[in-house]
């Protein structure tokens, strides 16, 4: 982790790196484990990402833009975590309830002093909703900060941010990986 360089990619890195979150989920479901039976969605079409775009009233973030033209979302990748796809951006009950964990995370004051930044709830996007309350509930950093660089990748509870979008789902695959 850390915030250090992002790892470049693109739609080539993306694909492998569904790849390997499928694969481990494959096994998991093969093992027995208490996973659901679920698959990334396709890649939004340009249409989707726009309009995820107008319901924001600014741009997606660049990198989560890309990825989401790979895989628009996944419900359950992991355990009882989902990561957000176009159609959930902006509307529904999964990024209201992300707005309201951020609310009350991020507006804590000892939350900058864990993580050494002046930044509020609307400096952050739902990325990764949980069934589980706030627990591995993630968001993409889209303000302006001298310690955390947007694109940067806060998971709840507040330990270390991750430098990028990339960096945070290949720890999951590691996660995954360990589990079962």
């Amino acid at each position: 982790m850390g915030s250090g360089m992002s790892t470049p990619v693109g739609p080539d890195v993306w694909r492998d790196l569904f790849e390997r979150l499928v694969a481990q989920k494959q096994r998991l479901l093969e093992t027995g484990g208490t996973e659901a039976d679920t698959c990334p969605n396709p890649g939004a079409a340009e249409a989707q990402l726009a309009t995820a775009e107008r319901r924001l009233g600014r741009p997606l973030a660049a990198r989560y833009r890309e990825l989401l033209s790979i895989a628009d979302g996944w419900d359950y990748f992991y355990l009882s975590f989902s990561l957000l796809g176009s159609a959930d951006i902006g509307v529904g009950p999964r990024w209201e309830s992300g707005l309201q964990i951020a609310q009350l995370w991020f507006d804590d004051e000892e939350w900058g002093e864990e993580i050494g930044a002046n930044v509020t709830a609307a400096d952050f996007q739902p990325l990764v909703t949980s069934d589980n309350g706030y627990s591995n509930t993630a968001f993409l950093f889209i303000g302006d900060s001298d310690v955390l660089r947007p694109g940067s990748v806060v998971e709840l509870p507040i330990d270390e941010p991750y430098p990028d979008l990339y960096s945070y789902l290949v720890t999951q695959i590691d996660e995954i990986t360990m589990y079962g």
